[in-house]
């Protein structure tokens, strides 16, 4: 193995092969920065540039390209709160809340760190312990995936800081909003209205870019440019020694995380970044409250969502399992270049094998300077006047819907959801919530099938299955911890 790892290095720090990995951290930068242009979507659209270099070059490229989107989404979460990808969304909640007190330098100090951190480690992870990993990721079948998607959604509770109920009833809300669309099982359009271009569903991404772009827009326009305006933000984008002290315990249990669910088939960076959210607010000494710039609020979630970028490799090189839908788009480039994914890529092509995993841990390494080189250019955007500022968003969330699906529909599903995101918040409704449900209600839903089908019908055989039992346990716990907790505080 370490002639291997050798083999690896040398391969990755050829002059092409440097080039093709920046070339794709500042393209997946641009992706993930831009609303609507998902990490998904920036990998599928550079996948045919692979065919024409060799194979390891081309899966470095896509690699770069899925860290750096994931990575650039959280540039307008902190700056605008503005998601550039759902895996960005918990961002918003502590970054811009940072931005807000003059600290978007250091927000995006920690966001690019702890993005760098969490992709290397998970790369250092994917090197070392992939196939030990990738074998227990084996035992998760329908039953474990609906319980893990069950404890994703006992999030609400933290997620809805002292309107648990509105928290609950936006939740329900999201999850009737996730079964529009054809049912699973027999067909039937569901909650279409008559719209064939609804029958896949709700878009995730405009209804996202909506709820959480349009309200601020909106805000602007009511409370005045001026009473809106952004303060003046300057300082270092690098992380301080003080600040890394204050945040490495937080950065790392959030990349162990992130590489965790990223390992779970149907899991991404999305379920990653929430979970991670919600266990950071449930360890965190930092009196300023979560939702008004947390510093661990910020840390977590982005040292996760890019933790379960390595995470989602490891069970398609090991087992030929891709992890989430970028993983998917690599086990078509490696098909196409003629390997076959799964452990006997390390036996028949270990040059390539390595090389791309030697070479995601340099991206993430060289993501954090080429990151903070960006964000600094990027500070310019908040001294932007705002009747410049407000148009551009809008163009911007307006041109990133139209582009998940190249159809009108998108755009008013856009504006459809950002009227909805902006009477909700007027009437006090937290609007996370939706966002979780929209993400996991499908998942919650395929799976909770499968398992019917699997059991006959009879779903307490889900309790005979313990990774399922451990789950849903730590879900109640979850749900329950924080309620507990406040009572407890109110009698104290």
């Amino acid at each position: 193995m370490p002639q291997n790892v050798l083999i690896g290095l040398g391969s990755t720090f050829q002059p092409l092969n440097l080039a093709i990995i920046l070339g794709g951290i500042v393209a997946g930068m641009g992706f993930g920065a831009l609303p609507g242009f998902s990490a998904t979507m920036a990998v599928a659209v550079l996948v045919p540039v692979t065919y024409w270099v060799p194979p390891e070059s081309g899966l470095l490229l896509l690699g770069a390209i899925f860290c750096g989107a994931i990575y650039g989404g959280s540039i307008p979460a902190i700056l605008l709160k503005i998601p550039g990808t759902p895996a960005s969304v918990p961002t918003t909640f502590d970054g811009f809340a940072m931005t807000r007190k003059g600290k978007g330098a250091e927000a995006l100090g920690i966001s690019t760190f702890g993005s760098a951190l969490g992709g290397a480690l998970s790369g250092v992870i994917m090197l070392f312990f992939a196939p030990l990993l990738a074998a227990a990721a084996l035992y998760f079948g329908p039953p474990e995936v609906m319980c893990l998607a069950v404890f994703g959604l006992s999030v609400v509770s933290t997620l809805s800081p002292g309107a648990l109920i509105k928290g609950l009833i936006v939740c329900l809300f999201g999850l009737l909003a996730a079964t529009v669309g054809m049912d699973p099982v027999e067909g039937y359009p569901r909650l279409t209205f008559g719209m064939f271009q609804l029958m896949g569903g709700l878009p995730l991404v405009p209804v996202l870019i909506g709820l959480f772009s349009l309200p601020p827009i909106v805000r602007m326009a009511e409370e005045g440019l001026r009473s809106y305006m952004l303060p003046k933000v300057e300082g270092p984008v690098f992380l301080s020694w003080p600040m890394f002290k204050r945040t490495w315990r937080i950065f790392l249990r959030s990349s162990l995380i992130g590489i965790g669910v990223g390992i779970v088939p149907v899991a991404g960076p999305e379920i990653a970044a929430f979970v991670a959210y919600n266990d950071a607010r449930r360890i965190s000494r930092d009196p300023v409250p979560f939702g008004s710039g947390n510093i661990d609020g910020l840390a977590a979630p982005e040292a996760a969502n890019c933790g379960a970028t390595g995470g989602s490799l490891i069970p398609l090189f090991t087992l030929g399992i891709p992890g989430s839908a970028p993983a998917a788009l690599f086990l078509g480039a490696m098909m196409i270049h003629g390997l076959r994914p799964g452990p006997m890529i390390f036996e028949e092509r270990a040059d390539i094998g390595y090389t791309v995993m030697v070479g995601f841990i340099v991206t993430n390494v060289l993501m954090y300077f080429v990151g903070a080189v960006i964000c600094r250019f990027t500070l310019r955007v908040v001294r932007l006047p705002q009747t410049v500022l407000g148009p551009v968003i809008l163009t911007l969330t307006t041109v990133g819907a139209y582009a998940v699906g190249g159809t009108m529909t998108d755009v008013y599903v856009m504006w459809a959801a950002g009227v909805t995101g902006f009477v909700l918040e007027r009437l006090g409704f937290p609007l996370s919530p939706i966002c979780l449900a929209l993400i996991l209600g499908p998942i919650l839903e395929a799976e909770l099938i499968r398992t019917l089908v699997m059991f006959n019908g009879n779903l307490w055989l889900v309790f005979t299955r313990p990774i399922a039992v451990l789950l849903f346990a730590l879900a109640v716990v979850m749900f329950f911890g924080p309620l507990v907790a406040g009572r407890r505080a109110a009698r104290a």
